[in-house]
């Protein structure tokens, strides 16, 4: 793993697309690198980046400001100096995770390039800019657990924006208008977001938030959600496939069977995985059984 980020960290070197390719193609290769800077000798891995790239922790985009965060809050004294001093960093700036998480979703909510794009594989998917959003909080979440990430971001502010949404589309005059397309955006947020309560354990927790979104895809066609915000509740859903696949297999099952546009591969091909889990819930289940049985 780490030769192969070596590699393509000598690519960015020569060509900065590679970047762009990596984060909204490859998903979040180098954050997720980010989120885990706690092993052995992390800090020569750093210099390495710095060396071959030193503009990742320089640009002012959400992706690299929540880098920069996190490296300088796993950095020593020492060499958090060093970096400060080669890459002009603000000694001044804060270091609370918590605080550029609530900035950021902030940001998204208001920023005018959060925007659906059109993507052969994922059909109505969002801009690149509303995936710098993604993955940047997901990066930084990820470093400040689940429960903190469950209370503060999916309770406090992620729920109810899609609640002012709703409640806008039904006609409440005083409710927020959001546009469509960040509430796509929450709605993938979400389902990245969960995924960090299923690494810790919380699959209770996860599988209410899925069971959530399962009742809105359901619902989608007769409420007439737009077909972006459609997609970003399925894509959500299948990142949250292991807290219920089963109910999630059917919840797709039950929405595909009332939506008249094309199916983008991408749907077809979280359903298949997500069904491959139903399977080997199956085998293990057929596999208990059958040890009782011999008992």
């Amino acid at each position: 793993m780490l030769s192969f980020l070596v590699i393509l960290l000598l690519l960015l070197a020569f060509n900065a697309r590679v970047y762009i390719f990596l984060v909204l193609n490859v998903k979040n290769l180098l954050c997720s690198l980010f989120s885990s800077l706690d092993f052995p000798d992390s800090e020569k891995l750093i210099l390495f980046i710095i060396n071959v790239w030193s503009d990742i922790f320089v640009f002012q985009g959400a992706i690299n400001k929540a880098m920069q965060l996190v490296v300088r809050q796993s950095a020593s004294n020492e060499m958090l100096a060093c970096f400060s001093a080669y890459l002009n960093w603000e000694q001044s700036s804060s270091l609370d995770a918590g605080i550029m998480v609530s900035n950021l979703l902030l940001e998204m909510q208001s920023c005018p390039k959060v925007e659906f794009q059109l993507s052969e594989h994922y059909g109505e998917d969002l801009s690149e800019d509303a995936w710098q959003y993604i993955f940047a909080v997901d990066l930084l979440c990820s470093r400040l657990k689940w429960d903190w990430t469950h209370d503060n971001v999916i309770s406090k502010v992620l729920w109810p924006s899609m609640d002012k949404w709703v409640k806008k589309r039904k006609g409440h005059e005083t409710a927020q208008s959001i546009p469509d397309s960040v509430i796509a955006l929450t709605l993938r947020l979400i389902g990245r977001l969960g995924q960090i309560g299923l690494k810790e354990g919380y699959l209770a927790a996860v599988k209410n938030i899925s069971s959530v979104i399962g009742l809105f895809v359901q619902h989608a066609k007769e409420e007439g959600v737009p077909w972006g915000v459609q997609l970003a509740a399925i894509y959500s859903l299948c990142d949250l496939g292991s807290s219920n696949p089963e109910g999630i297999v059917e919840a797709i099952h039950a929405w595909r069977a009332t939506v008249l546009n094309n199916i983008p591969f991408a749907v077809t091909s979280g359903i298949a995985e997500i069904t491959s889990l139903c399977k080997m819930d199956d085998l293990k289940t057929s596999a208990s059984d059958s040890a009782i049985f011999l008992v």
